[in-house]
């Protein structure tokens, strides 16, 4: 009985590591504008009020927003990571980044790992 119940365990968590993994995308109806970015800066899935995204360096990526996006009065802008638990977890944004050489409509977000060391990762950003 003991070997039925770790056979049945060693394929339910071999079915868990090998199923693939879905999509992730922005469904942000009330949003300014909403992307998901890959790891390499690439858009994943449909975007909102969203011209351009790439990725500068490593850990540091620039969304560059339509101009019908308001950063002026108060707005919340939030990264928030996608991905596996030993992803990188720590993202910060910056509005109108120096990065991303479009005024004030661009928007940079730098990914650290645990250790504070620049690391590519995948995340949602949101403008409210």
């Amino acid at each position: 009985m003991n070997t039925i119940k770790r056979l049945a365990a060693a394929a339910l968590t071999a079915a868990a590591v090998l199923a693939p993994v879905a999509p992730a995308l922005a469904d942000t109806p009330y949003a300014q504008a909403s992307i998901v970015i890959g790891r390499d800066g690439s858009p994943v899935g449909d975007s909102k009020n969203v011209v351009h995204a790439w990725q500068v360096r490593e850990g540091l990526y620039c969304v560059i927003l339509g101009h019908e996006v308001d950063l002026e009065g108060p707005v919340a802008v939030h990264a928030t990571p996608v991905g596996l638990w030993g992803d990188p977890r720590w993202l910060s944004v910056t509005v109108k980044s120096p990065w991303c050489h479009a005024g004030h409509h661009g928007v940079s977000v730098r990914s650290l790992d645990t250790e504070g060391h620049p690391s590519d990762a995948s995340f949602v950003l949101t403008v409210s």
